[in-house]
């Protein structure tokens, strides 16, 4: 199909393209469960089919739904790891060969603001190992925003949307190298390199992230992040001192986060995090823009906010809640109270342990 001969057919093209690879992501990731699941089986695993006087015992869909879905599961030794991996946090996730579909509904509720409506997906697909020596996956990661759906063109544009083939060689016991290629648009392609160091020692622990790209609309670029962690002597929670800054060739995208949490992860997938921190640009607006933006675009704040996630009814739904408080002082109204809630459908399979 060619995107041509108007806004609407290109809006209905691109529309028709999304919703494919949609689908032949859904596809793989189906086939890669199949083999996850075979390969549980060939480890040991078995399937139990219970007969009552000579007939199949009737089940629900539900049930039928959690016996296809197979949950082989993993276990962190370090409540770090075991927190990190709920919230899914890049630094354990990409350890491990990962099976996953997911897709759910986001709402963002400020006190004042008009709701903002979202339809987060993320597939990822494990490639086989080169030998052992590197974790290769795939990776789709799309954040469509539904708050005018009249206009779906908008949506795809605006929905942060990207595709990445990632390469992951552990170097050391500390660090770690990995290289991706990635497309977030038709005319925003490029590669990038990432280095990474963590350290464990006692009940402290290091972790640093330097990442380079170059992509064809944005330029050049690169991400900077360190976290500090303190186990606390229960050995059933944590607190960390997290950094990041976000830069570009254009310097008023450049985006700096530091802020402190406390985490604590519970049984069935369920964890809690409190938070607090600042988020600053010290960059208003695009000077090279033809609708400059003003203090009410400014998304610099204080926050105060609890981010709760698990599981609810079945182990392949997962919900997350997220009540705030948040200062922005470039706004008119400065002090807003808010709450996130998301809810999603989860596939996911772990064909490997970390490395």
């Amino acid at each position: 199909m060619e995107c041509t001969n108007g806004r609407e057919k290109i809006a209905d093209c691109r529309v028709s393209v999304f919703c494919r690879k949609l689908a032949t992501l859904g596809v793989l990731v189906t086939l890669a469960g199949g083999c996850a699941t075979q390969q549980a089986g060939g480890a040991g695993g078995s399937t139990q089919v219970t007969v009552v006087g000579g007939n199949t015992q009737e089940s629900t869909v539900l049930n039928e739904v959690d016996k296809s879905r197979v949950w082989l599961g993993e276990t962190f030794a370090d409540v770090v790891d075991s927190a990190d991996k709920v919230f899914g946090e890049r630094r354990v996730e990409d350890r491990q060969q990962i099976v996953r579909a997911k897709v759910g509904v986001r709402a963002k509720v400020r006190e004042g603001m008009d709701t903002e409506w979202g339809v987060p997906a993320n597939f990822r697909i494990p490639l086989p190992a080169l030998g052992r020596k590197a974790n290769v996956f795939l990776d789709f990661t799309a954040d469509a925003d539904t708050s005018d759906l009249s206009n779906p063109e908008a949506a795809l544009r605006e929905g942060n949307s990207s595709f990445s083939a990632t390469a992951l060689r552990k170097l050391t016991e500390n660090v770690d190298l990995g290289a991706s290629l990635s497309i977030e648009a038709l005319d925003n392609f490029g590669p990038e390199l990432f280095a990474r160091f963590e350290r464990r020692k006692n009940q402290w622990g290091f972790f640093a992230e330097q990442r380079g790209f170059y992509r064809t609309d944005d330029g050049w670029g690169g991400v900077t992040a360190f976290n500090i962690d303190y186990r606390l002597p229960s050995e059933t929670s944590f607190i960390r001192f997290a950094n990041r800054a976000d830069y570009y060739e254009a310097l008023h995208d450049v985006d700096l986060k530091s802020g402190f949490l406390y985490r604590r992860p519970y049984r069935w997938g369920t964890a809690l995090s409190a938070e607090t921190g600042v988020e600053y640009n010290p960059y208003n607006g695009d000077p090279e823009s033809s609708d400059p933006t003003g203090p009410e675009d400014d998304e610099d704040q204080l926050y105060i906010r609890l981010r709760m996630i698990g599981r609810v009814l079945r182990p392949w739904i997962e919900w997350e809640v997220m009540p705030g408080y948040y200062y922005m002082w470039e706004h008119e109204d400065k002090q807003v109270w808010g709450i996130d809630l998301k809810v999603s459908l989860i596939y996911e399979s772990f064909l490997s342990g970390g490395q």
